[in-house]
């Protein structure tokens, strides 16, 4: 009996409300290992309450407002999942006067988008960047140093001479 009432009542309640989704939603969120680096987030969502619909932009700006108050880490976790439902609840419901009676979060994941300098930093922390001597050492190779391939170690090249071309 106790069952059906609150069938009824969780029904009645929710029948009233409105349901909207947010798919792709995309956000840069700063990381706790990475030193004022910051990471893209993508989302999805579903958020049930009391005309959510027609206040769409308040929820997107609480959102937008609350995610970036968070470390892409602590997202990660369930309980920075729930802490993120609960905190868009409150703040909508402050700020903008929006009820939102449940936040489901259908996914959420850390958007890998290299940036040139941090491939250029791998590139350099594996020091891929030199070339290996016959002592086994790596060496650096310098920015103006010519590589000179061993196949044209007993070719007949030589430099021109520039004092040899008249109009020069």
């Amino acid at each position: 009996m106790l069952k059906n009432i609150l069938a009824i009542v969780f029904c009645s309640v929710f029948g009233f409300c409105d349901v909207i989704s947010i798919d792709d939603f995309k956000a840069d969120v700063y990381s706790k290992f990475s030193k004022g680096l910051a990471k893209k987030i993508e989302l999805n969502l579903d958020i049930i309450g009391r005309d959510v619909e027609e206040n769409n932009a308040y929820v997107l700006d609480g959102l937008n407002v609350v995610i970036g108050s968070f470390y892409a880490e602590d997202l990660l976790t369930s309980a920075g999942k729930e802490k993120l439902k609960e905190t868009l609840k409150k703040y909508t419901a402050k700020k903008h006067a929006v009820d939102i009676d449940e936040v489901l979060i259908r996914s959420l994941k850390i958007v890998n988008d290299l940036e040139l300098d941090e491939i250029i930093e791998a590139i350099k922390s594996r020091n891929l960047c030199g070339y290996s001597t016959s002592n086994g050492d790596t060496e650096i190779r310098r920015q103006n140093e010519t590589t000179i391939s061993p196949k044209f170690k007993n070719s007949n090249q030589r430099p021109i001479d520039l004092n040899s071309i008249d109009e020069f």
